[in-house]
């Protein structure tokens, strides 16, 4: 159903999930007897979207509905099923639904919640006094979802937010049942590095859940070596930065929801039958059913963004200054040979041509040029003026310069009256830059913010200060430090053909990215362990070793274990809080320098950028 999730020679296979997640729910559905209507929370679209295609429902004759405060049911449905997110606002409107349905005969309600059900839920359904009216109140344990062939997801764009500012941890216990459910499919994790305070509590639960799962200790190790659990709040800068990548840059402009991108159509040539019959489908499994949306919008274009795209997967984790010269160079090798003649050819080999490569071609011909296209599209976004200027801003910041006294250019963008959520990310990169800001320039930023937008902005600066994003100055100056002992600024870097990972920021190496550059090292966490303290919460470590039985310890290496020495060790890197597509790349990176020998699985609650992450803290 998802074939790019096997990756290329990867060793973990994120097939194997995307299945287990698809078969429950299969299962959930099988145990509902009679016609069916699914409604949809809004938060689990994208989900379903990575667990299933839409054809499983039409095979079975199941409707999808998008859940609004007034529905419209075919008379003929028996069941009405819920599948929502455990929030309690929710509730009333199942409850509106139940009661002004009341009439209908013989038609039962169920609830489907992901990933776990809730008790307040169930009180405000039993308060509304609709309890009785649902037959089946079930879980959907999609604690993960496999977004990539070496990414998954718990798709939870609030996750940072509601822990640090609400106080809601239930999305770190979430985590942690993922990484039990993770270690059930692929195997017990032996070594368990970690640094920040809310990825350590993720770590005590994931430990103390492991605990009650014995099978996880009895078995021999799995697939993955190691994991890397990295908090947000350790590099507040990262997700504020400006993404230079191609992936990073459509996000940040467009936003890519669940592997897909929705454009106006305006923007893109008429197909002009390339991507029909057998052109459309090379190599790409089916792409018609995949590009479909669960509940589709008609006027826009979808296109599908991931590995199993193959001029995609060559082109997202590139700087965008390289990826104008790959696209014009890929266009050229298919003229070329769409081009190439045929007077030296026989029949046989014209026929050959047009039955197997033509297609072929045809196929690269429209992938490209939807990539110009939206090459296109970033190029006048990244040319424009506020786009330089907001750059230069930030990268100022980035080598600490004038970081202690107020920004000329943040006063001029105040005094316009600039976008908020622009203005507030530039302070909060001062913030970060300079391990906070001295107490008479934060009140001098707050004074000058109230003055131009109103008393209102108090209560977002509140949740910036709750989030960490705003804060006074403190002694440490950990980002100073850390960018001079770990390289994070590098002055003289190459965008096109990289040798560090800086590339992703056109000069800065997110600090997430080069914690785990330095953990691959001979002793690399014991070293990095010194440095980092003044980063905030403990720094930690673990191993799960394997529960003595019967046979005693292994004494040595087995011939099975021996053999695999030479296959690149694996690496889960957890990021709880959130991660760029900035950092994925630089992973990426890094993973593709044969040196390092490794390969990485990425978790993270959301894939976010800096408006997304700034969004989700200004929201009230």
């Amino acid at each position: 159903m998802f074939p790019h999730l096997k990756g290329h020679g990867q060793r973990v296979n994120l097939q194997l999930l995307q299945e287990a997640n698809c078969r429950e729910l299969v299962q959930q559905l099988e145990r509902i007897e009679g016609s069916k209507v699914i409604v949809l929370d809004e938060a689990m679209i994208g989900p379903l979207n990575l667990v299933t295609r839409p054809k499983l429902f039409a095979d079975r004759g199941i409707r999808l509905l998008a859940l609004k405060p007034e529905l419209h049911l075919p008379r003929e449905v028996t069941n009405v099923v819920y599948v929502v997110r455990p929030r309690v606002a929710l509730m009333d409107q199942l409850a509106g639904h139940v009661k002004a349905g009341g009439g209908q005969a013989g038609r039962q309600y169920h609830i489907l919640f992901a990933p776990r059900r809730s008790c307040l839920c169930i009180s405000q359904l039993e308060n509304s006094g609709v309890l009785g009216s649902f037959g089946r109140i079930a879980e959907l344990a999609w604690n993960y979802l496999p977004l990539d062939a070496d990414v998954v997801t718990m798709e939870l764009p609030n996750a940072f937010r509601d822990v640090s500012v609400d106080g809601d941890t239930s999305s770190l216990y979430q985590a942690a049942v993922g990484l039990v459910q993770l270690q059930r499919l692929y195997g017990r994790i032996p070594k368990i590095y970690g640094k920040g305070e809310q990825a350590h509590r993720v770590w005590e639960h994931a430990k103390q859940l492991g605990r009650d799962e014995r099978s996880l200790y009895n078995g021999d190790k799995g697939i993955v070596d190691q994991l890397i659990l990295l908090d947000r709040s350790i590099d507040l800068l990262s997700p504020l930065a400006t993404q230079l990548t191609y992936e990073g840059l459509i996000d940040e402009f467009y936003g890519i929801r669940q592997n897909k991108l929705m454009l106006p159509s305006e923007h893109f040539p008429s197909d002009g039958g390339l991507g029909g019959g057998a052109g459309g489908n090379i190599g790409n499994g089916s792409r018609a059913d995949e590009s479909q949306s669960l509940l589709g919008d008609g006027e826009m274009k979808t296109i599908m963004l991931h590995s199993g795209e193959t001029l995609y997967a060559e082109l997202r984790n590139k700087h965008f200054n390289e990826v104008t010269k790959l696209l014009a160079r890929k266009a050229r090798e298919i003229h070329a040979q769409m081009h190439a003649t045929s007077q030296d050819k026989s029949v046989k080999e014209i026929k050959s041509f047009v039955e197997n490569l033509l297609p072929q071609l045809m196929a690269q011909k429209k992938a490209t040029s939807e990539h110009t296209a939206i090459a296109g599209l970033l190029h006048e976004q990244v040319n424009a003026v506020a786009f330089a200027d907001d750059l230069a801003a930030e990268q100022e910041f980035m080598v600490c310069a004038d970081i202690d006294k107020p920004s000329a250019y943040i006063e001029d963008q105040i005094a316009s009256k600039a976008e908020l959520r622009g203005v507030l990310r530039l302070i909060c990169l001062q913030c970060a830059a300079a391990s906070g800001l001295k107490e008479k320039l934060l009140n001098h930023y707050k004074r000058e913010l109230v003055q131009v937008y109103g008393l209102e902005v108090l209560l977002t600066i509140s949740n910036l200060e709750k989030a960490g994003l705003l804060h006074q100055q403190t002694e440490s100056r950990a980002y100073a430090v850390l960018r001079k002992t770990l390289h994070l600024t590098v002055d003289d870097n190459v965008e096109v053909e990289p040798k560090d990972i800086s590339y992703v920021h056109s000069f800065y190496a997110p600090l997430t990215a080069r914690l785990v550059e330095h953990s691959l090292k001979p002793l690399g966490w014991q070293s990095l362990k010194s440095q980092i303290n003044n980063l905030p919460g403990p720094t930690f470590e673990d191993f799960q070793a394997q529960l003595v039985g019967i046979g005693g310890r292994h004494t040595g290496a087995t011939v099975a274990e021996k053999s695999l020495l030479h296959v690149p060790r694996v690496v889960l890197v957890c990021f709880v809080g959130g991660c760029t597509f900035a950092e994925v790349a630089a992973l990426r990176f890094l993973a593709a320098q044969e040196d390092n020998n490794v390969e990485f699985l990425i978790a993270t609650t959301k894939i976010i950028n800096k408006h997304s992450f700034l969004d989700s803290l200004m929201g009230s």
